[in-house]
């Protein structure tokens, strides 16, 4: 695995040397090349496609956007080593927004906020736009080699990013809880159920589960979720999209209360991934029917 780890110096050595235009058409090729080469990724790609298209999808749209998806996907590794080298003003007069101005009022509010998203498009540019409103941190799955984990949160603090690392100890979950009390705006990627065990919801159609964790955090603090995607757009800017906040009421049954809440961050997921879902990096199995 150390080989992974010093592939990916490389690649940030690089990345920060060519001009970002080579760059991207580089790892756009890279990206197509991904998809011909693993048949069996490129399947499970074409399914999840499929999904988020819907049934009336030819089967030649649904093979271009499953080609699409690969090169976004490429655009936001080269955007992960790419964003820390350019500065918060950069970032920012080349990052457009839809309806920011709930969100924005939920931050003012000082209560903290959830933000939820998708793997899609370039949440790290997202990172700077929310960085620029107040306090950010986000949940992250811890990485092996450890030195690997370590570069990406490094590279996730020059984008105004502090790292929560993703474990089931109950004062991990606590400190969660203890920044968003104090204003913090706190990122979860939820749209798909690492660790299994989470919330049965209807997503794209199909019966899955989603954990839990936006909804828990959300009861336990008081503040409110807040669904997210960032596209990149063709000419090298971003567009994030905020959905308007869903504030639990604890007065309820809790399991009830949960359940609901991510049935409706299930919903504005969706929403948010058909605006364009060439940009949704959705190629691992996330559905009961794919893992039989």
């Amino acid at each position: 695995m150390k080989v992974v780890y010093y592939a990916f110096i490389v690649a940030g050595w690089v990345i920060g040397k060519v001009p970002i235009r080579i760059t991207r058409w580089f790892a756009g090729f890279g990206g197509l090349a991904y998809f011909y080469m693993f048949p069996r990724k490129r399947r499970q790609v074409l399914k999840n496609m499929r999904r988020a298209l819907g049934p009336e999808a030819s089967d030649r749209q649904v093979r271009d956007t499953a080609k699409r998806a690969c090169r976004y996907y490429a655009d936001y590794w080269v955007d992960l080593f790419w964003l820390p080298t350019l500065s918060r003003e950069y970032v920012l007069q080349r990052f457009d927004t839809i309806n920011q101005e709930p969100m924005e009022r939920a931050v003012a509010d000082g209560k903290g906020v959830l933000i939820v998203l998708p793997h899609y498009g370039s949440w790290e540019a997202g990172a700077v736009y929310l960085a620029s409103l107040g306090r950010f941190a986000a949940v992250a799955e811890i990485l092996r080699p450890r030195e690997l984990f370590d570069l990406f949160c490094r590279l996730r603090k020059g984008v105004g990013i502090d790292i929560f690392p993703y474990d089931k100890k109950a004062e991990t979950r606590d400190r969660m809880v203890d920044a968003l009390e104090s204003g913090t705006i706190l990122a979860l990627l939820c749209d798909r159920d690492l660790k299994g065990g989470g919330v049965e919801v209807e997503f794209f159609g199909e019966r899955t589960t989603l954990p839990p964790g936006p909804a828990t955090l959300a009861l336990r603090s008081g503040s409110p979720i807040v669904c997210v995607s960032v596209r990149n757009l063709d000419d090298g800017t971003w567009l994030g999209h905020a959905t308007d906040p869903v504030y639990l009421d604890g007065s309820g049954d809790r399991e009830t209360v949960i359940q609901n809440a991510m049935q409706e961050v299930a919903r504005r997921l969706e929403e948010l991934i058909r605006e364009d879902p060439a940009q949704w990096h959705m190629f691992m199995p996330a559905w009961p029917s794919d893992r039989e």
